[in-house]
């Protein structure tokens, strides 16, 4: 009797940690099938025969063989990066991996990780939003002015989104609500900075403004899922992207009309440059400075793994340069995208980290959601043909990175599957 409640015990201590990590991983921002790898790895590991099938809103794990499983299904939100949490979880996980620790103290050792982590305020969260903005007028071919306008409006996004929070009612509008609300205030911004002699593009300034609502990371990660056979996540995670591309895409027209009623400048017709800005200046090391602290604030990384998230970005940035150079802007998402996994896998063998530490602050970069949403206005705009030529090629960059990010883990595996 003794023998099968220890046993039982040892089965439910088993559920309870693979929940617990399955969990903590998908709010960390996990692709599903790194999740689903991951928790098949510690399952193994604790003699546990485990089925996982992850979804953006909900993860289902079967333990047990067929015909006999114990079924644990829980619902959950569409996790966004976290670059902290994953750290922590993936730390435990591989210690459980490696058979360092057992169910219980894998599950205690969660629960001390997850207490360890401390989220950024609302009022840094902004300044994270602003930052990013800053940099992102740069690489939409912005000047100094530009930078300097967006800082407010990607401020004034942030606050938007933090107001929101809490709310059912108000998270569901909180895109919609920040596009209308940041394209305003960009316009108005940009009026303020013509009136002091600045030279600044109203279109540039709102687009810099709101790409921090666009599903860029979103789009390539369902690229990558779909990629790797993981079908339903995939499908489900590309039509959440272009819901909120759509969303986000409205938000900013209705947002253009009200700044027309105003007498502010008008958001005219603006196309993506096709190359980034290929010389090293001070105004592009500026830019990357604030995208990677952003990132550091975004993605919620702890303040020590800044110089990871600057390496990310730098590298991201030289491999899409080098790429337009010598292949081509068709071929260059490929190349960095590659660069980007091979430096993520070489960081994890090296430091025993999560590979998603490097790979998602370079991918970031890259940006294919502003894209999308010019496709979007271009809609909107009753220019359905430019507008959905455009559409879709933020879906080609997003695949291109997908396959980047297949190239990577062919010629040099990550030693996980984080």
């Amino acid at each position: 009797m003794s023998a099968a409640t220890d046993t039982t015990e040892s089965q439910l201590a088993g559920d309870r940690f693979l929940a617990k990590l399955a969990r903590m991983l998908h709010e960390a921002g996990t692709p599903a099938h790194r999740l689903e790898g991951l928790v098949t790895s510690c399952a193994d590991r604790l003699g546990l025969k485990v089925c996982v099938f992850s979804l953006p809103t909900s993860i289902n794990i079967g333990i047990g063989e067929e015909g006999a499983q114990r079924v644990m299904t829980f619902r959950v939100d569409p996790g966004s990066p976290k670059l902290a949490m994953l750290e922590e979880a993936y730390k435990v996980a591989d210690r459980v991996a490696r058979g360092e620790l057992d169910a219980a103290g894998g599950i205690t050792a969660l629960d001390r990780a997850r207490a360890r982590i401390r989220p950024p305020t609302a009022l840094v969260n902004c300044a994270g939003y602003a930052l990013f903005s800053a940099g992102a007028a740069v690489f939409l071919g912005g000047s100094w002015a530009d930078m300097a306008a967006a800082l407010p409006v990607g401020f004034v996004v942030g606050g938007s989104i933090a107001l929101s929070v809490g709310r059912r009612e108000r998270e569901l509008l909180a895109e919609f609500a920040a596009a209308a609300i940041g394209t305003i205030i960009a316009a108005f911004v940009a009026h303020l900075f013509q009136n002091a002699g600045l030279e600044s593009s109203p279109a540039i300034v709102s687009l810099a403004g709101l790409v921090t609502l666009l599903p860029g990371l979103s789009l390539a990660t369902a690229m990558s899922e779909l990629s790797t056979r993981n079908l339903a996540s995939g499908s489900a995670r590309l039509i959440g992207a272009i819901t909120t591309l759509v969303v986000v895409g409205m938000g900013a027209a209705i947002g253009d009309r009200l700044a027309v009623w105003m007498n502010l400048p008008q958001h005219t017709a603006f196309v993506v440059p096709t190359s980034q800005v290929a010389e090293i200046t001070p105004r592009l090391v500026c830019a990357l400075l604030a995208i990677s602290m952003g990132l550091v604030i975004a993605f919620q990384a702890r303040p020590r793994r800044a110089p990871i998230v600057v390496l990310s970005c730098v590298v991201g940035w030289l491999a899409i340069r080098t790429g337009r150079q010598w292949l081509g802007a068709d071929v260059a998402p490929v190349i960095a995208a590659a660069a980007i996994g091979i430096t993520g896998n070489i960081y994890a063998r090296v430091r025993r980290r999560p590979t998603l530490a490097i790979v998602l602050p370079g991918l970031a970069l890259l940006l294919p959601g502003s894209i999308g949403f010019r496709g979007m206005q271009g809609i909107i705009a009753s220019d359905t043909v430019a507008g959905l030529n455009t559409a879709i090629g933020a879906m080609i960059v997003a695949a291109s990175i997908a396959a980047g990010l297949l190239i990577a883990n062919a010629v040099l595996p990550s030693p996980r599957h984080v």
